[in-house]
């Protein structure tokens, strides 16, 4: 398979004459596109300006490139920048999970989503039987949301038992969610929904996974958050 390259457009230019203006898009489709490299099904983008020029700009162009940022008009160095950066992309995803759950709650008040919000405001991400009720739930919404905003937990070994006592369909409903890892650790058990095709790693032990690639939603903001306004969401 071919793999994205990472490349600015020509129209960009230097990254350093662009500056964060703090505001932050949070996509639940997943249909974002990033306007430094061009890449699309983006979740979060982040607003940059060259003077009267607006972009919005991936999570992976973030990391990459050498954006600045001003604060109370003092500019910031690069890594303040992007631990600013961070801690107001954890508080974007935790509020935006929030309103997905307020959402299906709102739309299927039967629903019995009261365990379900305690355990993520506990541990902000979620369990696979609590995922599966809920992405159950949202999946009858009428404005769809893509699943893959919330993180699931499948670390330890009872949170793998977990997830293989579920039914085949649940599996399925959370199975697009999981991360690559966390798809072949499940796959190695005997767990992946039937009719997903998976490669079975070698040595299937059952040691837990190691920590996902970005858990922003579990870490705290390094810096002082920004005021409401400066934040932008299209959830």
């Amino acid at each position: 398979m071919s793999r994205f390259r990472y490349t600015l457009n020509e129209a960009v230019g230097d990254p350093k004459a662009w500056s964060f203006t703090w505001a932050i898009a949070d996509d639940v489709t997943l249909n974002s596109t990033c306007g430094f490299c061009g890449q699309t099904h983006q979740r979060l983008t982040y607003e940059v300006a060259r003077g009267a020029d607006i972009l919005w700009i991936c999570q992976r162009c973030v990391g990459r490139y050498p954006v600045g940022g001003v604060i109370d008009g003092e500019r910031f160095d690069i890594p303040s920048v992007r631990a600013y950066i961070h801690g107001l992309t954890a508080r974007q995803k935790q509020r935006t999970c929030q309103e997905a759950i307020r959402k299906v709650q709102a739309a299927l008040p039967d629903l019995q989503l009261g365990e379900i919000i305690v355990y993520f405001e506990r541990n902000l991400q979620l369990s696979p039987q609590p995922a599966a009720v809920l992405f159950t739930g949202m999946a009858q919404l009428d404005e769809p949301i893509d699943p893959r905003i919330f993180e699931v937990q499948t670390r330890s070994i009872a949170h793998q038992d977990e997830f293989g006592s579920l039914s085949e369909t649940e599996r399925a409903v959370i199975w697009p969610a999981l991360t690559p890892q966390q798809r072949r650790r499940l796959a190695s058990l005997g767990h992946a929904p039937g009719g997903i095709r998976t490669r079975r790693a070698r040595g299937t032990d059952r040691r837990e996974l190691p920590a996902p690639r970005m858990p922003a939603l579990s870490e705290p903001a390094i810096l002082d958050p920004l005021p409401e306004w400066a934040e932008k969401s299209t959830a």
